[in-house]
């Protein structure tokens, strides 16, 4: 596993937890049976062929080693983390380390590759949300994205320190 050398060991470790969630029988392998019955303790019936459609061109058997592959194969234009606050700073004036969640919002939905107003609110819905202690136009208190916390959670798999 000398990919894993090059990557953020803290996301790795959480793909390696996920995978111990799938492996419902603990024998190392993800089979269709243990999809299945992920999907059944969610509340999720899925079918057969819904089960077969995600397997397809997956190398087989699904063991830890495949499965981190797949997962960073998926993420591969992912930006690390670095980058990503990066990118959230231009919004953080004052270098705080949160930006405000309506003007973002108005900006990725109005400048550059935009997002519709559904997909802005999708990309922040997990994201971190504080209140204040600015005030809007309307007396409320503003809601701010923690950025930093929100590009960890958003960002690929490499390491931040390009060691």
């Amino acid at each position: 596993m000398d990919f894993l050398k090059d990557l953020n060991q803290p996301k790795v470790y959480e793909l390696k937890k996920a995978f111990c969630l799938f492996d419902l029988d603990g024998d190392g392998v993800i089979s269709e049976q243990d999809l299945k019955n992920t999907f059944l303790t969610l509340g999720v019936d899925k079918s057969e062929y819904d089960i077969d459609q995600m397997f397809e061109g997956v190398v087989q058997p699904l063991n830890l080693d495949v499965f981190l592959l797949l997962m960073l194969q998926r993420a591969n234009g992912l930006a690390p983390q670095d980058v990503m606050v990066g990118a959230f700073r231009m919004w953080d004036k004052a270098n705080t380390g949160f930006i405000d969640k309506a003007r973002f919002i108005h900006d990725i939905t109005t400048y550059g590759d935009r997002f519709t107003p559904t997909e802005a609110l999708e990309a922040v819905a997990d994201a971190a949300i504080t209140r204040g202690p600015q005030l809007n136009d309307e007396g409320q208190l503003v809601e701010k994205l923690d950025y930093l916390d929100f590009a960890e959670n958003i960002s690929g798999f490499q390491k931040t320190d390009h060691k």
